[in-house]
């Protein structure tokens, strides 16, 4: 039987240009004749090229991650009476099913998020919504919120219970920038009027600027043409492409 014969660099692992500018950076500093201060000097530089390579990552995760987020339906409905008598009535989308969409995308995406919750003055609350990159990068976004949630039927436990859920809610929509829409607009889509012409020159635009093509576009929307295109598409599509066009903004900055 014929022996494979395995070089010893196929057990080696695969050197990074930055390993071996570390590596570099560890043999300059065994030589006497090189000042100390450069090294230091080099060495600081090497970590600010890391991070800065650390958030260029960042920002082009949460670039695909857009691109992949679907819109995410509000099937929830709330229906009540304020202590002060006025009706509140609205649609929304629970956190719990906002992660259960959002989650495995990020995570594909070497993305992850946490909050963290503080109190203000006022009555205030603050929820910090930290999201990380695999590489090491994160970001802070921040949302301020009462409290006190006004609805006369719960207690005031329940109130601050239903205030913090709602505010979290809300951060993680602004802080991964998640759309979300009533569960029944698709269904609506045939007797929508059609986008309008200022609609599709700003979706253009936003192509040209983000290097899209309308092919990919119109595969995202699960719609076949432009010209069926519906108003509630080019929202959908404007708010991605926005997202886009400004992620690829901060990440061209760190190039």
């Amino acid at each position: 039987m014929e022996k494979k014969v395995i070089s010893k660099s196929e057990n080696l692992p695969v050197q990074t240009k930055e390993d071996s500018i570390t590596s570099a950076l560890i043999e300059l500093s065994k030589n006497p004749d090189i000042d100390p201060q450069k090294i230091e000097q080099l060495m600081n530089l090497q970590i600010k090229m890391e991070e800065r390579q650390a958030e260029k990552a960042f920002y082009d995760a949460m670039a695909i991650f857009q691109g992949e987020c679907p819109v995410i339906p509000r099937n929830k409905k709330t229906d009540f009476e304020s202590k002060g008598g006025n009706k509140v009535k609205y649609d929304y989308a629970p956190l719990d099913q906002i992660v259960s969409i959002v989650k495995p995308i990020l995570m594909k995406n070497g993305l992850s998020f946490t909050f963290t919750v503080s109190p203000k003055e006022n009555a205030t609350t603050e929820v910090i919504t930290t999201v990380y990159h695999k590489e090491g990068f994160r970001k802070d976004f921040s949302y301020t919120y009462d409290s006190i949630h006004d609805d006369g039927r719960m207690n005031a436990s329940q109130r601050r219970k239903s205030a913090l859920t709602y505010a979290k809610r809300a951060a993680l929509e602004n802080a991964l920038g998640v759309v979300t829409a009533n569960e029944d607009d698709d269904a609506k889509r045939s007797s929508e009027r059609l986008a309008s012409k200022d609609q599709l020159d700003v979706i253009s635009s936003y192509l040209r600027s983000t290097e899209s093509t309308m092919e990919n576009l119109l595969q995202y929307l699960c719609i076949e043409s432009v010209e069926i295109m519906s108003d509630f598409d080019a929202k959908k599509a404007i708010s991605a492409l926005k997202q886009k066009a400004s992620f690829q903004s901060k990440k061209n900055k760190l190039a």
